[in-house]
């Protein structure tokens, strides 16, 4: 009996599935394949930045996990718990369907960005803080303003013709503004904080001997989507008015979706916002863009390490304006969880770092 029993329980009972679990298992296999589709498109078409760089800046909360799983050590701490659980769960919104919780906009987004980079449903193929994904390129071609869309000549603090002016600033996205001391990370409609960025850089490059000018027009108070159709004016102006310019820099901040923290630096021993560099690969000689960013990021890691981020960000499907210079740049000072102390004082280093980079040209 007991041999009997032995034998009949080594026996493989097979069965065929029911419709339902065929379905389930069908169900699965789909979505399964569609997210791995979905990670081979963003990665091959290198639309995959905004989600590498989110990953990056996490910190796996393993201690939080242990506390989970013990109850009683866990309740001294329920606050930073609960909002460990919060975090964990805007994170995974964000990265699972591309809302951003704290951003109503995001829960539309088929009706405001139709991206190249891949499904809108992924996390990574829309920010609306991050001018890589604005959608199509909507400036002219040829720079030059669009019939029945003209507008007045920028007003500039320097002289026009001016021959000493060698680097232009504007901002395309002058309602950006810095949050790290409880303000807000935008105000609509003005120049924020990061056109005071501007103008420290600005003030920064004549300190080290270097003739700049700084616009301060605003192009995002109509539509923020449409910025750079109203920047390309502004910079197409400043290189008519100053055909001196060699460098064309559009100052920009990072922006951000929750569960990331600043990012800071020590330069002269004072917490300083870190620079990023992006290029547009749309620009038909982007190439000259990103060797110039490449020599001013090696001057910087000289002079001062860990101020520009290690890797440039690149977008297939913009220009920022870039097209109109060999040395147009789109410099991010920070984020919107970093201060306007800490980026002005990157302002200040990045100048320093420009100013020997010229010297450096001219000798």
């Amino acid at each position: 009996m007991l041999r009997e029993d032995f034998y009949h329980r080594q026996k493989k009972h097979f069965r065929i599935w029911t419709f339902n679990e065929w379905m389930r298992g069908f169900m699965l296999g789909a979505v399964s394949l569609l997210v791995i589709l979905g990670l081979g498109y963003a990665l091959r078409s290198g639309s995959s930045h905004q989600f590498v760089h989110f990953l990056t800046q996490q910190s796996f909360p393993f201690e939080a996990i242990l506390l989970e799983g013990v109850p009683g050590f866990s309740q001294p701490e329920r606050d930073r718990m609960d909002l460990t659980r919060h975090q964990g769960a805007a994170v995974s919104m964000f990265l699972l369907t591309g809302v951003n919780i704290s951003d109503p906009r995001t829960f539309f987004l088929g009706y405001y960005s139709h991206t190249a980079q891949g499904p809108v449903w992924l996390g990574w193929a829309y920010n609306p803080d991050d001018p890589e994904f604005e959608g199509p390129i909507l400036e002219p071609i040829n720079g030059q303003n669009p019939k029945g869309n003209e507008s007045p000549n920028p007003s500039s603090p320097a002289v026009p013709g001016d021959g000493k002016v060698v680097v232009g600033v504007y901002n395309t996205h002058n309602s950006e503004s810095y949050a790290g001391k409880g303000g807000p990370d935008r105000v609509q409609g003005e120049n924020g904080d990061i056109v005071t960025v501007g103008e420290t850089l600005k003030k920064a490059l004549e300190k080290n001997g270097i003739g700049a000018v700084h616009d301060a027009k605003i192009h995002d108070a109509v539509d923020f989507m449409k910025a750079y159709s109203e920047s390309v004016k502004t910079a197409t102006q400043l290189i008519k008015d100053y055909p001196s310019i060699k460098i064309l820099l559009d100052v920009h901040r990072d922006g951000l979706p929750p569960g990331f923290s600043k990012s800071t630096v020590k330069v002269n021993g004072q917490e300083t916002s870190k620079v990023l560099f992006v290029i547009g690969k749309k620009n038909p000689h982007w190439q000259k863009n990103e060797a110039l960013a490449k020599e001013l990021m090696a001057i910087g890691e000289k002079k001062y390490p860990g101020l520009f981020a290690s890797n440039i960000s690149y977008a297939a499907d913009a220009r920022y304006n870039q097209h109109l210079s060999d040395g147009g740049l789109l410099l991010e000072f920070g984020s919107q969880y970093n201060t306007l102390d800490e980026s002005n004082r990157a302002a200040e280093a990045f100048a320093e770092v420009l100013a020997e980079w010229l010297e450096e040209e001219v000798s």
